[in-house]
């Protein structure tokens, strides 16, 4: 078997991959599958978002009033937290914006992997391949420009593939680089969350001064004071808990922009380019 018949018997070979690949869809059942977790992760991250609003926008209404020595002391904890809170309320925006890209990205996966545009492919790779093996020339059979079709093979071959394999290069890089900077911003948010919870829990406990002893007094002024430097260290970790939270806030808006925007917008670029390439060779 001369080099031309074996070149000939490879390419055959190739265009029936592609079809089993297009028939069988399992491309586009492992990229559903990493498309739905990428969904459920926005969705718990967004619940979590909305959760610790919900936990600030209670602390912002908590005041502490002291009254240590006869001096009378307000504490509003919650007004620590109102940067966070602008950046937590537009991080909610990032991943609802993020949740509808993968969304978008399902929707296509289901629109690509029919059986219609399979149907449409496997007819093109028939021409194909009766071009290859010469059978238009040698029953001269006029058909439709072989250019036309090799470059309707090629884009359709774009269209059917290009989503599951964006999806499967993505989640390849989250998990390879992303994944553990995801867990643990999220970790910290979710014990940030817990910790305000206890702060404020811990904010509503006043203390009344209403026994007119004087030991009485005594002993309720102390309890006054031990309680403003409980709230002086209360507001240290609150400062501590907002410096972590903005951080962590930061850390997830990258990740998911990265993994929803930028990564695929790259992929699809390089397999457009890729794309272009074959056809201009089709064209020479």
């Amino acid at each position: 078997m001369d080099k031309i018949m074996i070149k000939k018997s490879f390419i055959t070979c190739l265009f029936v991959f592609i079809i089993y690949l297009s028939f069988s869809n399992v491309l586009d059942t492992v990229a559903e599958e990493y498309t739905e977790a990428g969904i459920e992760r926005s969705l718990i991250t967004f619940a979590i978002s909305r959760s610790l609003n919900g936990v600030i926008s209670v602390a912002q209404g908590t005041e502490v009033a002291l009254s240590p020595a006869g001096v009378g002391l307000t504490f509003t904890p919650g007004q620590i937290l109102d940067p966070v809170n602008d950046l937590i309320e537009r991080f909610s925006w990032v991943v609802m914006v993020s949740g509808s890209s993968l969304g978008i990205q399902r929707l296509f996966l289901e629109i690509t992997s029919s059986m219609f545009v399979s149907g449409v492919l496997s007819i093109l790779v028939l021409l194909c391949v009766l071009n290859i093996w010469d059978i238009f020339d040698k029953y001269k059979i006029k058909f439709i420009p072989v250019s036309i079709i090799n470059k309707s093979f090629v884009l359709l071959v774009f269209i059917r593939f290009s989503v599951p394999i964006i999806a499967l290069l993505n989640e390849g890089l989250y998990l390879s680089y992303l994944q553990p900077q995801f867990d643990e911003a999220q970790t910290q948010l979710e014990n940030a969350s817990s910790q305000i919870k206890q702060i404020n829990e811990s904010s509503r406990n006043k203390v009344d001064v209403k026994d007119e002893s004087i030991l009485n007094q005594v002993g309720q002024w102390m309890d006054q004071t031990k309680q403003s430097l409980d709230v002086e260290q209360q507001m240290n970790s609150l400062k501590q808990a907002a410096s972590d939270m903005s951080y962590q806030v930061v850390n997830l808006i990258v990740v998911f922009v990265v993994q929803t925007i930028i990564f695929p917008l790259l992929f699809l670029w390089l397999m457009i380019q890729g794309a272009k390439g074959v056809i201009r060779n089709i064209s020479v």
